[in-house]
Parts: structure tokens; sequence; C-alpha cells
């Protein structure tokens, strides 16, 4: 398969109302469409492709399946002083997340801690979106979702685990560090984007659907699974997720008969006032931050970074307008 990637330059207005137009020829409301485009080009912007417009083929199909219900507001479906159940209603996953945001920030002020899950949720998008819009706001946060079925465990071949994303935000005083990962040795998203781009995967990404490690993508989508990510740690911290996603939202872990599809989400906030001062607690961040950044390098053209600094970087370089891949744009042109 190919390594070169032909790409495009597109303004970042050009490239939300594409996306906008899209969701609301899909019978979305104006105000959910524009907030998930925002997402989706936000995603585009912070260099993570897998969680940008190329979800606008998937969002669409699963509208036409009915797995999207794209007009559908999101309830609270319990709430007890500090922890608050949210019911997507099957809509979309951005809209309940940022109404989770918004509930959470309130309640972490209030009682210095806060949880929130989410029900019956579609795919909530670039995970740590959600801890930067809580860094914002001085909150400490912890994000956490379980998905589809598309992980091996660790020494196992078949589909089990979902990508089983894990955020954090930490503010500072200067940019907060920002921790987004998939467990799985990959999103599925950028397996995704390698596939639109006939690019090959690296090593220990995927295997076939024999269990033979490959690194042509269309391994995955042919019936084979994505690795856990560091061996049998990052299937332990999945399986975390798996439970805890599943469990505490009430969309069931992924392995269970019940469970359907979509990201049993869950948010931990934490107001670090109520502790020892936002103050005191940003200046202890901050302290840190500039001796991990002060380390020496291995290579010292290539500085130690704070998790956050290559999306910040992305943004950046994608300023004045975004890079995409030109195979991706086209699909999205013509859906």
């Amino acid at each position: 398969m190919s390594t070169d990637v032909s790409t495009t330059l597109i303004s970042r207005e050009e490239l939300l109302s594409l996306s906008t137009e899209i969701l609301m020829k899909w019978k979305t409301p104006e105000i959910f469409a524009r907030s998930i485009s925002e997402s989706l080009v936000q995603a585009q912007e912070a260099g993570h492709a897998s969680h940008g417009v190329i979800r606008l083929p998937e969002y669409t199909a699963a509208i036409d399946k009915k797995s999207i219900i794209p007009d559908s507001h999101p309830t609270i479906k319990s709430e007890f002083s500090a922890t608050v159940v949210i019911d997507a209603q099957w809509g979309w996953g951005q809209i309940a997340s940022k109404l989770a945001v918004e509930i959470a920030a309130k309640k972490a002020k209030e009682f210095g801690v806060c949880v929130v899950s989410i029900a019956n949720c579609n795919h909530i998008g670039r995970v740590g979106e959600y801890s930067e819009l809580l860094a914002q706001q001085n909150l400490v946060s912890i994000i956490w979702c379980n998905a589809d079925p598309a992980v091996a465990a660790f020494g196992g071949k078949d589909r089990l685990l979902g990508t089983n994303p894990f955020a954090a935000g930490i503010p500072s005083n200067g940019d907060p560090v920002i921790i987004d990962f998939a467990t799985a040795a990959s999103a599925e998203g950028k397996i995704r984007v390698a596939r639109a781009n006939g690019v090959s995967l690296p090593p220990g990404m995927i295997i076939d659907k024999d269990g033979v490690e490959s690194n042509d993508p269309n391994d995955f989508y042919d019936g084979g699974a994505i690795l856990p990510f560091g061996g049998h740690k990052g299937y332990c911290l999945s399986l975390m997720i798996e439970l805890l996603g599943g469990g505490l939202s009430g969309n069931h872990p992924s392995m269970n008969s019940s469970y359907s599809h979509g990201n049993g989400t869950v948010m931990v906030v934490i107001d670090p006032d109520k502790f020892f001062g936002t103050a005191a607690f940003k200046d202890e961040i901050s302290e840190a931050i500039k001796a991990v950044r002060a380390t020496p390098a291995i290579k010292p053209q290539n500085p130690v970074l704070v998790p956050g600094d290559v999306e910040n970087q992305q943004r950046q370089k994608n300023r004045p307008k975004i890079e995409i891949s030109t195979s991706i744009l086209d699909s999205i042109k013509a859906l």
C-alpha cells in the first residue's frame, strides 16, 4: 500500500459550513448541527482526523439506520446531589456530552466533585474536547467511555472490547495538561483514515480474522481486531473502562447480551478550589510542567512534550487553513 497522502487546504468556515449543511440535510436541528460540526472541525484542527469530518458518512448512515435520532434531546434520567445520569435518548453523543459538561461543572463547584454518566449514547467524538472545556473552568476531569467491540483481549483474537478512550484534563497557569488516548493500539477512526488514504498501518496495531498481525487496514474491516496497547497493561485498563463505562451508565459492557451500541460515558469532575485552592493547585501543576519541559531530551531536536502540546502545535499549523486528506474531503463533498 502507498505511504503518500495527497492533502488539500480548506478554510475553517468552509469546512464548518459543509459539515453543518450535511447534518441539517439529515434532519438535524441547526443548533445541534452547528455544535456537532464545531466538534468535528476542532478535532480536525487538533490533528485528529480520525474524529473529524471523516465521521460524517458514518453518522449519516447511522441516521438512515435509525441508530441516531437526529432531533432527539438529552434529558436527566436521575440526580442525587453530586451524581447525575443523563439519557441521551439515542440522539447525538456530542450534544449529550456537552450537557454533561455543563451539569458536572456546576455541581463540582457546589460539592467539590461530581460524577455524570450518559446512557443510550451514540458516538461522543474526541473525548479530550470535554476535558478541555472543563479545564477552561479550572476544573480537573477524568472521562472515559466504552464502545462497540473492536479490540481483542490480550492473547485473544475475537473482537471483545471497545477502543475505550480515556481522557484527563488538569488546569495550570498556562495551557492545561490534556491526556486523551484510546486504550487500543489505535482509535478505530485512525484505521478508517488509513484505509481512506490507501496507506499501511504500523506493526502491532491490528490482527486479521485468523489472529495474524497485519498492516493492511482492510484486514480489520474484513473481520480482524485491534490489539490493546501495551500488552496486558492496556488490556487491563481497557477492561476497567469497559466494565465501568458500560456498568455505571446503564449502556452495558459491550460483551454483554444487553449491549446494542454506543458509548457508555462517565465523567468525573473535581474542583481543586475545594481542596487546597485553585491558585495554589495551578501553581503546583505549573511548576511540575516546567520541570517536565526542562528535562534533557535524548534527541535535542525532539524536546520532551506535555500531553496537549501536539494538539496545540497542530492548531497553530491549521490556523490559516486546515490541512485535510484530499480523498476524505472529496468523499465529504460527494456526501
